[in-house]
């Protein structure tokens, strides 16, 4: 063998020994947090000692040994994490060393996620999730951040078959974006950005800026007749909920900004973000279910959001397994008919009416009165607190009304049925009413209960379980028990799939 020959096949071993590893940001990310506490310092010393490294090391060296440690055992780690790819299927070694060995058939791949940060894009990786119908509940099945050009190559494998493929693609207007982010935005995950930032500032600033921000701030609300009123714990209440509404805002807008879907062969390929930009690639037969959603604004207004269920996607943190955002009542049919064409139409054999009103009102009318009854007991003891417990009996009863008023609505819209092996489940959550579409193959257990009172008046719950990565299940409430038992035994008699009573 030439010496050219040679030099030419180390360049080759090399190339495809750094090919199939990940992006070497990830030895970074393999370093601990405490590095860096060591680091900073370190170079605050060295650049105190103006440089001199013979008196620094000399003076830091346990320090920098730790450090060196550290970064050796992160770039061991970096080099024995690696994949491999087949015909067939990916293999991932990942773990400690690369003792986990993990082989995903590309034939059994539910979903693969692609996501792009502003500094993933500055430094050209990608974050690459695959996830199968294995049930892993909080990571997926095979997790790499790659090289961009790494990454996209497995996208394009994965979507090989679209290829001069006829498509159907759907894009999300921006105006049903922004009524998306505002209804599905989350107070509760903007909260705890909201108080993550408060305590670090607190931690920065100390407690005397504190007090002069707080003294500013009253100073400002004292001008306001109507705020002066008010208590302060309820209006620093208020800007925290507010804030927390706010930031979860901002984020699912930009987190779902130029959405779209495109069917082609067998797959989903949804794209969106604008500031860390998503690619999902789904494989349609693998979808569990797909969940038409409302509020009851959304019923008054005529509008509804779809979301597909598919192990993986919305899987990640403040992830929605959106399909369609949201869109007008009119066109959801048409627009799930050009993305799910083996939907059958929504088919009612068994619903509720007006003489089931009082079953689904009842429980949330007496919780109602509660907090009436509590406030004016805890007004017979502590009379001088009356405009406090006032406003939190207000505060307290008004979503409790609003409860009464969407089960009502419920009793008109609770209903099940088969159609050309789909089945259609219409019920209330909380305040959400779904309408769930599911495949009888993906259905894994169906549970009739009846509780002492449904015995009475002849009704049931049915409980409809779905594959997927957790417990999921959908509840219909207030069905004719006789009729649900014919229903079932007609629709599983021949199915795998368990049927109990209770």
């Amino acid at each position: 063998m030439s010496r050219r020959e040679t030099i030419k096949e180390k360049r080759s071993w090399l190339k495809n020994f750094f090919a199939h590893r990940q992006h070497p940001i990830m030895i970074l990310s393999y370093t601990t947090k405490y590095m860096w506490l060591l680091a900073i310092p370190l170079a605050k010393y060295l650049i105190a000692a103006k440089f001199n490294f013979q008196s620094w090391f000399q003076a830091h060296w346990v320090d920098i040994l730790t450090i060196t440690f550290i970064f050796g055992y992160a770039f061991l780690r970096w080099i024995f994490v690696y994949y491999e790819l087949e015909e067939d299927c990916i293999i991932a070694h990942t773990g400690y060393f690369g003792i986990t060995r993990t082989k995903v058939y590309f034939a059994e791949i539910s979903s693969l996620s692609l996501s792009q940060g502003y500094i993933s894009r500055l430094i050209h990786s990608c974050a690459v999730y695959i996830d199968t119908d294995a049930k892993s509940l909080q990571n997926a099945d095979i997790m790499l951040t790659l090289t961009k050009k790494r990454a996209f190559e497995l996208y394009h494998f994965a979507t090989a078959k679209c290829k001069n493929k006829p498509k159907y693609v759907y894009n999300s207007k921006k105006s049903l974006l922004v009524i998306f982010s505002l209804i599905f935005s989350s107070t509760l995950s903007g909260m705890i950005i909201v108080l993550s930032v408060l305590y670090e500032a607190y931690r920065i600033v100390g407690r005397e800026a504190e007090e002069q921000i707080l003294r500013r701030v009253n100073t400002e609300i004292a001008k306001v007749p109507v705020l002066a009123e008010v208590p302060e714990y309820i209006l620093i209440a208020g800007g925290v909920l507010a804030g927390g509404w706010l930031i979860s805002f901002l984020s699912n807008l930009m987190r779902h900004w130029n959405f779209s879907c495109t069917r082609c062969a067998d797959l989903f390929i949804i794209r969106s973000g604008i500031g860390t930009r998503r690619r999902h690639v789904l494989y349609r037969d693998r979808v569990n279910y797909i969940d038409l959603r409302q509020s009851l604004l959304m019923k008054i207004c005529k509008i509804t959001s779809v979301s597909a269920h598919c192990t993986g996607y919305g899987k990640r943190r403040l992830e929605i397994s959106a399909l369609i955002p949201i869109t007008t009542n009119g066109q959801v049919d048409r627009s799930l008919k050009m993305l799910m064409p083996k939907i059958p139409p929504v088919k009612s054999d068994i619903s509720t009416g007006k003489a089931d009103l009082g079953r689904f009102i009842t429980i949330p009318l007496i919780c109602t009165f509660i907090p009436i009854v509590s406030g004016r007991g805890t007004l017979y003891f502590f009379p001088n607190w009356k405009r406090e417990i006032t406003i939190l009996v207000i505060l307290t009863t008004i979503p409790l009304l609003w409860l009464v008023i969407v089960k009502a609505a419920a009793a008109f819209t609770t209903s099940i049925g088969f159609e050309n092996g789909h089945c259609t489940l219409s019920y209330c959550k909380w305040y959400s009413f779904h309408k769930s579409i599911a495949a009888l193959d993906r259905v894994s257990m169906v549970t009739v209960m009846q509780n002492p009172f449904q015995k009475i008046s002849h009704t049931c719950a049915v409980r409809v379980y779905t594959n997927s990565e957790s417990t999921d299940y959908h509840t219909v409430k207030g069905l004719n028990y006789d009729k649900v038992i014919k229903l079932l035994n007609r629709n599983f008699i021949n199915s795998c799939t368990y049927f109990i009573y209770y």
